[in-house]
């Protein structure tokens, strides 16, 4: 493709604007983005995330190889990218406990994917040793313990892509939502409204990384094409270290993974291996549970690894692209969901963080990250929740890579 065609961005989240940042490096132009909020940080679905940099242990390649390659590739690449800006990070590390054989059997099995996916210096844990780095931890049969896991501050990334990408040339139009998308002959005509003024642009090359309205973005290009985004609400809490028996050492400590059924949406207690004939099947999706971890705060303008700890997140579906507000959980809820491996967390110590909504895609549990079968200049990123943050810089190098072709 030549360098100077125009690009269009749809969507100016971590992986629009680390795609932006991507292209306009490597020689692109003429790179606008779209993004319907005021603003980069704060109001997409990257901004309401835990922080977590993943290590990519939960994608089996045969299911997921999307994920099981972004994401582990991703994790080198977001720790080298925050050192080389000196962005605010951690390599903390985690703890996965099995409460029970079923929950036993997942990690087993977690463990073998991630060591087949390339993730350095997982170990399996007995009890005692786990106690060792977090002393205030309940029952549980073992734990998975990832070194490669950690975390980071949202916003200044995001901010940092963009800044990158602006001084590369590339122009972001913000407060404009995307209204009608036509294609030509080889280019697309996109309308935007911002307020009460319309306006349209010409693209040779559209991209389209609109998260939670990335099936819509498509269908306006495509109608024929049956992308379905299934939200899935998360609500995280927080509190403050003010006691030694709360306290995580700094550590991530999540529960094990579960699945549910994607049209009753209730859990599916099954061995691994009806499980992953269902994952195959697009029946069911993985969660990764309720997790707690060590979050950065912002201090003065400064981001700074406190004593606060993320709960979360306690997941509620069926409330659309939109509902963060309608029958949210409560403190209690948080206490009984981490109770079993947590215990002298109290009600009273919770107070809610926020409410994030996460893009999935219904039937299929990997990314779909693929040009158009008719307008092969549109590239539609469908799907693209949990890792994305963790995944966002090899995602972007994936696209640029489609691009290229």
């Amino acid at each position: 493709m030549n360098k100077s065609s125009s690009i269009t961005i749809i969507g100016a989240s971590v992986v629009g604007c680390a795609i932006a940042f991507e292209l306009s490096k490597n020689g692109y132009t003429n790179i606008k983005v779209i993004e319907r909020n005021t603003t980069v940080t704060g109001q997409n679905q990257s901004n309401r995330s835990g922080g977590v940099i993943h290590s990519g242990i939960y994608y089996p390649q045969d299911i997921e190889p999307l994920k099981a390659k972004l994401c582990v590739e991703g994790n080198r690449l977001l720790y080298e990218f925050c050192q080389k800006y000196n962005l605010p990070h951690i390599k903390t590390g985690k703890l996965i406990l099995a409460l029970n054989n079923r929950e036993e059997e997942y990690l087993d099995f977690f463990l073998k994917v991630g060591i087949e996916n390339g993730v350095s210096g997982i170990t399996k844990f007995s009890q005692s040793q786990a106690r060792k780095m977090v002393p205030n931890l309940g029952n549980f049969q073992m734990a998975l313990y990832v070194p490669s896991t950690g975390s980071a501050a949202l916003s200044p990334i995001v901010e940092k892509l963009k800044e990158l990408s602006e001084s590369n040339g590339v122009s972001y139009i913000l407060n404009s939502r995307v209204m009608e998308i036509s294609p030509g002959d080889g280019n697309f005509v996109i309308t935007t409204s911002s307020g009460t003024q319309t306006k349209t642009l010409e693209t040779d090359v559209l991209i389209n990384a609109a998260g939670l309205y990335s099936d819509k973005i498509a269908r306006m290009v495509n109608p024929e094409l049956n992308y379905e985004i299934d939200p899935a609400r998360g609500e995280l809490f927080e509190y403050k270290v003010n006691r030694g028996d709360i306290s995580i050492n700094g550590i991530h400590i999540y529960s094990s993974p579960y699945f549910y059924y994607n049209e009753s949406k209730k859990k599916a207690d099954l061995p691994i291996d009806e499980v992953l004939n269902l994952l195959k099947s697009g029946q069911i999706t993985k969660t990764l549970g309720i997790h707690l971890s060590p979050v950065f705060e912002n201090v003065d303008g400064q981001f700074l690894l406190g004593n606060t700890v993320s709960v979360g997140p306690l997941k509620t579906l069926g409330y659309g692209k939109e509902d963060y507000t309608t029958n949210l959980k409560t403190t209690s809820d948080c206490v009984a969901a981490v109770n079993q491996f947590f215990p002298n967390l109290t009600p009273g110590d919770l107070k809610p963080r926020f409410v994030g909504i996460m893009a999935v895609l219904k039937g299929k549990t990997d990314y779909v990250i693929e040009r158009d079968s008719k307008y092969p200049n549109c590239i539609n990123l469908v799907g693209i929740d949990s890792p994305a943050w963790t995944a966002a810089l090899s995602i972007a190098k994936y696209v640029g890579n489609k691009v290229n072709e």
